[in-house]
């Protein structure tokens, strides 16, 4: 199952929720979207408004792949359960977000990858980058030193901005 989040952020983010759907239809694996405040409903995917956190945890746990939004529950979440995760951060532009902070964390990302992630900058790249995770497989869960590190870059980078 590929697990979809657009988060708790108050601006709906048609922009994966759509393209995600979209792929649902090739992907040869059930999807299940988490909508947020949007109004979107999947044709080819599961959707839900909102789960509860446990039940996010257990979908993100249970997840061969995440797609989400750049928030960093999300990713710390997907670092301690082993989940590989794409991420198309939101876009202030697009009426997504009130700035581009998930585009410069998503952009660092890039700069100072971290395994088992993978960065869309724009939807265009959604196949491809979970194509490469699937295809890599599950990490082991609760990889200490990469999640400490993930939380020693993330907590740089905030300090720096």
């Amino acid at each position: 199952m590929i697990y979809v989040t657009v988060g708790n952020h108050d601006q709906p983010f048609y922009r994966l929720l759509e393209s995600m759907d979209q792929l649902a239809a090739e992907l040869g694996e059930e999807v299940v979207m988490q909508t947020g405040v949007s109004q979107y409903q999947p044709r080819h995917a599961k959707g839900e408004t909102f789960f509860p956190y446990g039940k996010a945890d257990e979908m993100i746990r249970a997840a061969s792949v995440v797609v989400a939004h750049a928030g960093i529950g999300t990713v710390i979440a997907c670092r301690a359960h082993g989940t590989p995760l794409v991420i198309c951060p939101r876009r202030a532009a697009n009426g997504e977000h009130f700035n581009d902070h998930q585009l410069e964390i998503a952009r660092e990302l890039i700069k100072s990858p971290r395994p088992g992630i993978a960065v869309a900058l724009d939807e265009s790249e959604l196949m491809e980058k979970l194509a490469a995770l699937r295809r890599a497989g599950k990490a082991a869960a609760g990889e200490a030193g990469t999640a400490r590190q993930l939380k020693r870059f993330l907590r740089d980078y905030i300090a720096a901005n």
